[in-house]
């Protein structure tokens, strides 16, 4: 809990770190409209998966122009105006009245999140350097109550209201707000310019595993948010006013672990934490697929539990490869992470649609289990060095 301290302690650490809290409010408020976009369109689970395969393609094909844009803006201005490029993206999403609509939207959207995501954990990773200060996982963990309030609030009013305009709306007046006024403690922040470092962009070597990691990692996730909702409804049988509580008790998860995570990371290594965050998670999977209800949500808060370190570890990994720029270990795992959101959540469409989202979960599983050992493997290498 020493991360959780040091961002509330100084706005400098707050204001970013409460930048996660309004991505995760902007992205869980359009996943828990995922199945009543899909009533509202009549568009099928397949549909559905390729949609999100459009998504995950602009963000990919984004991710050379965000690199480059931090040099022109600075990671802190980038992070400010991506998050407004960003949140009102959702507009072109809850307007759509056909499914050709709905995946030019989800494309726009995806470039969007790539400008924004490549700029904030850029920013936080540079004021780490310059702090000399742990806040990687703790402002990740900002993310995660972003997630608990976005899903659960979010959740009622969806199945309450059925209101997506007004309810985005609203949410976007009070975020944006805030960040008008919050930015100046990060908007200076420029970063390291690839002017200033004249090593090797990317070293491949010691980023592959990193890179690999989080590829499956990233996906699994992915799939998590997507797809919890509809695995609620369609296998578990949950009411629709409890859709969005699988995500919730997800992030859940995410934040009592996430807030552990620095703390951990430091006693442990970031070899160790990975391995274990990873065993964890596979048991909250095992949980899911009993497709009890009370099982299946005690098994997200695990999968949370477990994921919650995951993606902070592998940023700071990357961001601290000697002679690699930070913005630019970021965006190469940004990009291999993304290749794993173009392939997880449309092939989970398919194989549902094939077999069904319980097949869907326990082939994540697997995946994820491939993950464990190949993180097994380089965190016995780094103990026998």
């Amino acid at each position: 809990m020493i991360s959780i301290k040091i961002i509330l302690k100084d706005k400098r650490y707050f204001a970013p770190a409460f930048l996660y809290s309004c991505f995760a409010l902007v992205f869980s408020t359009w996943v828990v409209y995922i199945p009543f976009l899909a009533d509202k369109l009549q568009i099928s689970e397949g549909q559905i998966g390729t949609g999100l395969f459009f998504a995950s393609l602009g963000s990919f094909l984004m991710i050379p122009a965000s690199n480059k844009l931090t040099d022109i803006l600075g990671v802190g201005r980038q992070s400010f105006i991506g998050f407004i490029l960003y949140a009102t993206s959702l507009y072109g999403i809850f307007l759509a009245n056909s499914f050709v609509w709905l995946v030019v939207a989800l494309f726009y959207y995806g470039m969007m999140s790539s400008v924004f995501a490549i700029a904030l954990n850029s920013l936080v990773a540079e004021i780490e350097k310059q702090a000399g200060k742990y806040i990687m996982t703790g402002s990740h963990g900002f993310w995660s109550i972003g997630g608990i309030i976005g899903a659960s609030l979010g959740s009622f009013v969806a199945g309450k209201y059925n209101m997506p305009l007004v309810h985005v709306t609203v949410m976007l007046i009070i975020l944006i707000s805030l960040q008008i006024i919050l930015h100046k403690n990060y908007v200076h922040v420029r970063g390291e310019t690839r002017s200033q470092n004249k090593e090797k962009r990317y070293p491949l070597k010691p980023l592959f595993v990193i890179a690999l990691i989080g590829m499956i990692m990233m996906a699994s996730e992915g799939a998590i948010a997507d797809w919890s909702g509809l695995y609620l409804r369609n296998v578990v049988m949950v009411k629709a006013h409890f859709l969005g509580l699988g995500y919730a008790f997800f992030s859940a998860g995410m934040t009592l672990g996430r807030f552990m995570g620095d703390m951990l990371s430091a006693r442990l290594g970031s070899w160790k934490l990975l391995s274990l965050a990873i065993a964890t998670s596979l048991i909250g999977f095992a949980l899911v697929l009993t497709t009890n209800a009370i099982a299946s949500f005690g098994g997200f808060f695990v999968i949370g539990l477990g994921f919650s370190v995951i993606v902070p570890e592998v940023y700071r990994l990357a961001s601290n490869v000697k002679g690699v720029r930070a913005a630019d270990g970021i965006s190469l795992i940004a990009a291999t992470s993304n290749v794993g959101f173009l392939v997880g959540p449309v092939m989970l469409g398919f194989v549902a649609e094939l077999y069904s989202l319980f097949v869907s979960f326990a082939l994540l599983s697997v995946f994820i289990f491939t993950a464990m050992i190949v993180s097994i493997a380089k965190w016995q290498n780094k103990k026998s060095q």
